[in-house]
């Protein structure tokens, strides 16, 4: 009888462990990105951030209506189009995506209000 509980708890607790890892593998890092007058303020670290599930959290605080691209290459050049994300936002807005992020290079930048090319690198 003890070995039947024994066999029984081992398998509840394999079980626990491969719903907790599965669940973990669905999260995604969150990254907040506010567009200002002319250049992206960003909260949390965009630059050699690991390979994985990113939220990307998109915040128009630049008084005009504004745009959002994210794509991957570099300075603005879209080198697979499944990466590319396009936000519209109304001042004030706040827009969200969440995308895969394998390892290579990725730009994100207004298309609406000129700003430069900002680089994002996966290691």
């Amino acid at each position: 009888m003890k070995r039947i509980s024994t066999i029984g708890f081992m398998f509840i607790f394999v079980s626990l462990c491969l719903i907790s890892s599965m669940a973990a593998a669905d999260q995604s890092r969150t990254i907040t990105i506010i567009e200002k007058p002319g250049y992206f303020e960003t909260q949390g670290d965009v630059f050699d951030i690991q390979a994985g599930k990113y939220t990307f959290v998109v915040k128009n605080w630049s008084g005009k209506d504004a745009g959002f691209v994210f794509n991957s290459g570099q300075n603005n050049v879209t080198t697979d189009d499944s990466s590319m994300k396009v936000i519209l936002l109304k001042n004030g807005e706040e827009g969200s995506f969440t995308v895969n992020l394998s390892k290579g290079n990725y730009t994100y930048f207004c298309p609406i209000i000129p700003t430069p090319p900002y680089p994002l690198r996966v290691k």
